[in-house]
């Protein structure tokens, strides 16, 4: 296996794990894990596309782009909670 083809693994294997994450997590509180699981998907590919275009550095933007997800995910847990209240 090339360095390339690990660097490729790197890359979207968090993007896998997100996209479970964000999936099960939107099924178990909101019952909306499609519409969850293409939030954290888009924003993890939107946040590392940024980080290498400003940056450069791959292992750096895996890292941003973890951080703004793991926010987001935050953020869409504090609204799914907030709406079982109200409901």
């Amino acid at each position: 296996m090339s360095l390339k083809g690990v660097s490729t693994m790197v890359i979207i294997f968090p993007a896998i794990f997100t996209v479970i994450f964000f999936y099960y997590s939107g099924k178990n509180k909101a019952r909306k894990g499609i519409s969850w699981a293409f939030i954290g998907l888009f924003g993890y590919v939107l946040a590392f596309s940024l980080g290498m275009a400003v940056i450069g550095e791959t292992f750096i933007s895996i890292f941003i782009a973890l951080a703004t997800v793991y926010l987001t995910h935050v953020q869409l847990t504090r609204n799914a909670l907030k709406n079982r209240k109200n409901s």
